[in-house]
């Protein structure tokens, strides 16, 4: 009787586990357990229970494989979806310039990346999924920078902290425009001293770049800034602006 129960728990053993946590069946270890579970019961049968507990044994043995098989194939599943979020959080990344504008978390997203890529070539799906979401998730720090920079600005432009980003070079005989004055202008940088920021950004586009002081009306100059501050469109002389903080 105890040999009886024995082999009738082997074989419910070797079912459950083949049968309960499988849900990718073709793969030959499944396959393999049913043969085994089915000559298992044919010996049982049969009358010839050490066959029966043997075929057991080798049922079990071979659904436990076929588990770790489809544990390992969900996880590289989990793996692909957290890989593909990733890449196409990298090319977003490099669509809004965030190399350049956010060098720093790009290099640390780009990173957490390759190390995904290397865990998934490496079969190691789970670290490869937590460093592909890793990625993403030092990815998404920089779409919240940018969209806490739209929001500034946005504040910025309705409460009248918004100063111009381009300036065109007018024609003032009494007090002719010069990068000097253009940099002391309370709109500009109310700091005369700055001239040379806005020298340095425009200079390629100066008919002589090694002439400073060659400027002439009409000529459109970036204004840069200096301070984090928000700057757009061009200098509007019947718009008030507030004055630029000189500390």
């Amino acid at each position: 009787m105890k040999k009886y129960l024995l082999i009738l728990f082997v074989l419910a053993a070797a079912s459950s586990i083949a049968l309960g946590a499988q849900s990718l069946t073709d793969n030959p270890n499944y396959q393999k357990s049913l043969e085994l579970s089915a000559q298992a019961k044919q010996a049982f049968d049969a009358g010839d229970y050490d066959a029966a507990t043997e075929f057991a044994d080798q049922a079990k043995q071979f659904a436990l494989l076929s588990d770790q098989y489809v544990a390992k194939m969900l996880a590289k599943a989990e793996a692909d979806k957290a890989m593909l979020q990733a890449k196409d959080k990298l090319a977003w990344a490099d669509g809004v310039g965030a190399k350049d504008k956010y060098p720093d978390l790009y290099m640390k997203a780009s990173g957490e990346y390759d190390d995904a890529q290397a865990s998934y070539t490496s079969e190691d799906y789970p670290t490869a999924e937590d460093k592909a979401r890793q990625s993403v998730a030092t990815l998404d720090e920089i779409a919240a920078s940018i969209a806490a920079a739209a929001q500034a600005a946005k504040t910025a432009k309705s409460s009248g902290d918004m100063w111009p980003a381009v300036y065109v070079v007018r024609l003032i005989p009494a007090r002719r425009d010069c990068l000097w004055r253009i940099a002391e202008y309370p709109f500009i940088y109310n700091n005369p001293l700055k001239w040379t920021v806005i020298y340095e950004a425009n200079k390629k586009t100066f008919r002589d770049p090694g002439n400073p002081n060659l400027i002439f009306p009409g000529q459109k100059l970036s204004i840069p800034a200096i301070k984090g501050e928000s700057r757009d469109g061009e200098y509007d002389p019947s718009k008030s602006y507030k004055p630029f903080p000189k500390k």
